[in-house]
């Protein structure tokens, strides 16, 4: 089986969907042939196949006749034409919204999106075999297509994993784009902010790895006034994004891990921190609160500044329970291996090309 993976891929390395795409390429060549064509920047892939063509017609043998097509994320113009050339060739195709289709996501830039999928978005969901969710929270939570199935992102085990845990003055730490809005940050810094004192008196502190602009702009300055507004300077750090071995670093160095993003499809970061077997923190918009604290893996942050701020305060409390919750980390993170993954993902593929 041919298996067609499309997306306009950038060299930002902090943009999570981007730095996910060719995993799932290459996981599915374990089980299928599995190839990308890239709309957008050629990439350094190693020996992963990986074409730009400005057409279906123009890609090589066997990759111009798929057997099937999957689109990674919704907003991109050029998906509507190359979904036409497909429909008349007969070739059905996925979509991975990337938690773009979920009604959190849709609520951001709202009047585009209305105008978007009145006039080309909607048709295009609604042409496509089925919707890929990466999580059941997601597919619950999507607005637009007619079926819908579960395949999730996946996390290799990494060499090292955490060995040791601060009995005071824990070291919170988030990795990610430094977004305010969709990754929660202000939520982030108003939690610390309520338990400025308690927080404080236990020497714990906030650093924020990541880059702070998105489309040209900088959220430098609004994170700064958030900080300065809730009074929390001494607590909380923001430093340049972090990849590789000093991103490790970072992550083995901290106590906890804490996204609070209002809405996610399944965030790389939470799954790379499980698999340190470093405890998360993490807010119901990421889709891991529920089962992160099911799992003993760490705590729900729930959705507003309040519950994140009470979920700090057990962290906190929780301090010679580290090792433990890491334990439960490490073992959760193993469900979502890239084996399985693909494998669930291909089958899928399968059953819809029967149909």
């Amino acid at each position: 089986m041919v298996v067609l993976h499309i997306s306009p891929l950038s060299g930002d390395k902090s943009h999570g969907v981007h730095a996910v795409v060719p995993l799932h390429v290459a996981a599915q060549r374990g089980f299928a042939d599995a190839a990308l064509w890239n709309l957008g920047e050629k990439q350094e892939l190693g020996d992963l196949p990986q074409f730009q063509a400005n057409s279906l017609g123009d890609l090589p043998s066997p990759y111009d006749r798929p057997d099937i097509a999957v689109f990674h994320e919704v907003y991109i113009p050029r998906y509507p034409a190359v979904a036409k050339e497909l429909k008349a060739k007969g070739i059905p195709y996925i979509i991975i919204p990337h938690g773009c289709l979920k009604k959190t996501a849709q609520r951001k830039s709202r009047l585009k999106k209305i105008i978007g999928n009145l006039l080309i978005f909607r048709r295009f969901c609604s042409g496509a075999a089925a919707i890929q969710c990466l999580t059941e929270s997601e597919m619950r939570e999507s607005v637009m297509g007619k079926r819908f199935f579960v395949a999730p992102n996946g996390i290799e085990p990494p060499e090292k994993r955490k060995s040791g845990f601060r009995k005071t003055g824990l070291r919170f730490v988030y990795v990610g784009r430094l977004l305010p809005e969709i990754k929660g940050l202000d939520l982030m810094i108003a939690a610390f902010g309520r338990e400025k004192a308690f927080l404080k008196e236990n020497g714990c502190r906030l650093d924020l790895y990541g880059p702070a602009e998105d489309r040209g702009i900088s959220y430098l300055p609004q994170l700064r006034e958030y900080i300065s507004r809730n009074g929390v300077q001494e607590l909380v750090s923001i430093h340049p994004a972090v990849y590789g071995k000093e991103k490790r670093s970072v992550l083995l160095d901290a106590d906890v891990f804490i996204q609070t993003s209002r809405t996610e499809a399944m965030p790389m970061g939470i799954l790379e921190a499980l698999s340190y077997g470093l405890p998360c923190l993490v807010s119901e918009g990421t889709g891991f609160a529920v089962t992160t604290a099911a799992k003993g893996a760490g705590w729900n942050g729930g959705m507003t500044a309040e519950s994140i701020a009470e979920a700090l305060k057990n962290a906190v409390s929780d301090a010679a329970r580290l090792p433990e919750i890491s334990r439960s980390a490490e073992a959760y993170s193993r469900e979502f291996g890239w084996k399985n993954a693909a494998k669930t993902a291909v089958e899928e593929y399968r059953s819809l090309i029967g149909r």
